[in-house]
């Protein structure tokens, strides 16, 4: 993503989440401007389809997957898993074995996804969300370039 990107990606992320959970202009320019944030999209026809953001810290070995976001016109034709995967490739050059996020737990489809693609319930989150709303932290263990 470029900075000439920051308000398609704001866009589709409010078109994404409930107004209490996606982000507002100020925490999605904060969340894509630290240190080891990373921005992937994925464009067709030159517009952005989906994005995805994740949190690095490559001192810890772990990374967090901040939001995930596909065009509702274009969902189910695998851009989320594309970017996932890009995503996991990314972590596994750079060292970084555990990959975790945080979904609401009313969303059942993201929940479904995510145990699809290796992640696992690790705890609850109460009240994690504004307006009280829950959430499942799940982590994901991936390969390192030590795994045979």
């Amino acid at each position: 993503a470029t900075s000439r990107d920051f308000q398609m990606l704001l866009s589709l992320d409010e078109a994404c989440f409930p107004p209490e959970i996606a982000y507002d202009s100020y925490d999605l320019r904060h969340m894509m401007s630290r240190a080891g944030a990373q921005t992937l999209v994925l464009e067709e026809g030159g517009e952005i389809r989906a994005f995805l953001l994740m949190d690095v810290d490559r001192n810890r070995k772990m990374a967090t997957l901040v939001t995930l976001d596909v065009h509702g016109e274009h969902r189910r034709k695998g851009y989320a898993s594309t970017l996932l995967a890009r995503s996991e490739q990314i972590l596994f050059e750079q060292g970084v074995p555990i990959y975790s996020l945080q979904v609401d737990t009313q969303n059942e489809g993201a929940i479904s996804f995510y145990r699809k693609n290796g992640f696992e319930v690790e705890r609850l989150l109460r009240k994690y969300y504004p307006g009280s709303r829950d959430a499942w932290q799940m982590v994901k263990k991936l390969p390192t370039s030590g795994d045979k």
